[in-house]
């Protein structure tokens, strides 16, 4: 269903409304819909209520003309507005890399809305300034191929060494590639130089304040992001670090199995409190 949020339309899906199940929300990463979730939704509805939102324009959502209505204050407040207007709270969170990030922010500024947050190939944000600036500038050439020529951005994206993958099934990653291809390339633009993980703000001071519980996953074939979800663990107080074997960046897509397993451990150890 779409709806109206602070001028923007969003759209997002209930996909099962069971009183005596919690209610997990999935956020999703950059160019992607809630329509990545698709493959885990049967599972999930075995022990909780799936709801997937597109993100700001991505997917079925609006997004706007000006990017700074991407921003983190920005989108915060709307899904803080969306959740809390919505849905039962509290519930627990889940995000997949841009995701993550949104929903890492969401439970440091809401933490009264979740009871738990999951968090896939995630990162606190960048800390120095000149690591900041650099990935700024990186983003605002991305956002300008993302214009110029949407379909060469793509081909380029898909062979980052990040997304090499040969664990994905095959209809996978063709729903993946349609769902990337389906989307508006000037709003992503904008979602990149607004959201982009050089323009959020860095909260690894601020995860000692996040007390409720938090599950890390990391793909072992991700280098990168396991270095920073290690680094992550030490500093939230309530969270434990899942290493996913045979995956890379893209757990959901590489070892959907083992995600729901792990969603499943995790929601039901932590839906008492």
């Amino acid at each position: 269903m779409n709806i109206k949020i602070r001028g923007v339309s969003y759209y997002f899906e209930i996909h099962q409304e069971n009183h005596e199940l919690p209610t997990l929300v999935l956020l999703h990463g950059f160019m992607g819909s809630g329509k990545v979730f698709e493959h885990l939704i049967q599972e999930l509805k075995i022990y909780c209520n799936p709801v997937t939102i597109d993100l700001l324009g991505h997917g079925r959502s609006e997004g706007a003309e000006l990017h700074y209505r991407f921003s983190t204050k920005e989108q915060v407040t709307d899904l803080s507005k969306l959740i809390s207007e919505q849905l039962q709270v509290p519930l627990f969170l889940y995000g997949y890399s841009m995701g993550g990030r949104l929903a890492l922010q969401l439970a440091k500024h809401r933490p009264d809305l979740f009871k738990g947050l999951i968090l896939e190939s995630a990162t606190f944000g960048l800390e120095g300034e000149t690591e900041r600036q650099a990935r700024q500038a990186l983003d605002a050439r991305r956002a300008d191929a993302i214009v110029g020529n949407f379909e060469g951005f793509l081909t380029d994206w898909q062979k980052m060494p990040m997304f090499r993958s040969d664990k994905i099934e095959p209809e996978l990653m063709t729903s993946m590639m349609q769902i990337q291809k389906d989307q508006n390339p000037f709003w992503l633009s904008n979602s990149l130089l607004g959201f982009g993980t050089g323009t959020m703000p860095c909260v690894k001071k601020d995860l000692k304040d996040i007390r409720i519980p938090v599950k890390l996953l990391a793909g072992k074939n991700d280098s990168k992001f396991l270095h920073v979800n290690n680094q992550m663990e030490k500093e939230l107080p309530s969270a434990e670090l899942g290493i996913v074997e045979d995956a890379g960046h893209r757990i959901h897509l590489e070892q959907p199995g083992k995600l729901n397993r792990i969603l499943k451990t995790f929601i039901q150890n932590h839906n008492r409190s």
